[in-house]
């Protein structure tokens, strides 16, 4: 569901429902999706309030399409990645440093607003939970299709591509409280030298 579905790309419109979006992620990922307000969303912009409320028509229209907004950016910028480096443990191990890398962008200040959003919305119902559910299995899913592709092109690999989605998902969300909550600079090495020697001894 989006409101002004009818939108053309590259108009002023829609330049302007992307600032406000690319907006928005950013506050996300200091104070969280579901802490985006209309009025915080007019101090950054410089729009008033009833101008970003046209674009999008209500809060949970706008949560969703900062939902998306995001998994686009993420699709570019570490599963695209992730699928250019080659098969097998190269790109299984380019996964986890593509996906941390994510988390440290300067376009992410807080961290990631996908994992933050999930300890948000997990014992919440609606739309926006139902689709940042949709999103994280997503992941899962792409995770577990790179194990079985890295599995099938190198017969060495006897990696279980359950375990693999499980711990790659423990390490993450790990360094991400680490490094953030805890200020332990040392999360991010801890993390990726974990995930290179689970898949090089398996």
């Amino acid at each position: 569901m989006r409101h002004n579905a009818q939108i053309v790309p590259g108009t002023k419109s829609e330049r302007t429902r992307s600032r406000i979006l690319a907006m928005a992620a950013k506050e996300a990922s200091l104070r969280g999706v579901g802490s985006i307000t209309l009025g915080g969303l007019a101090d950054v912009s410089g729009m008033s309030k009833s101008g970003i409320y046209a674009h999008f028509g209500s809060m949970e229209i706008l949560q969703i399409a900062v939902l998306d907004f995001i998994a686009e950016q993420f699709a570019a910028q570490v599963m695209t990645p992730v699928l250019s480096a080659p098969n097998g443990r190269v790109r299984l191990k380019a996964l986890m440093s593509h996906w941390i890398a994510w988390s440290e962008s300067a376009e992410r200040p807080g961290g990631c607003q996908l994992i933050a959003a999930s300890f948000d919305y997990d014992a919440l119902e609606g739309p926006v939970r139902d689709h940042l559910a949709d999103q994280v299995k997503q992941w899962k899913d792409f995770v577990r299709q790179v194990v079985q592709d890295a599995c099938a092109q190198d017969a060495t690999l006897t990696i279980d591509p359950e375990q693999a989605v499980a711990f790659a998902l423990g390490l993450y969300t790990t360094q991400h409280i680490e490094r953030l909550l805890l200020d332990d600079q040392t999360s991010k090495e801890r993390a990726l030298h974990l995930w290179c020697d689970y898949i090089d001894r398996n």
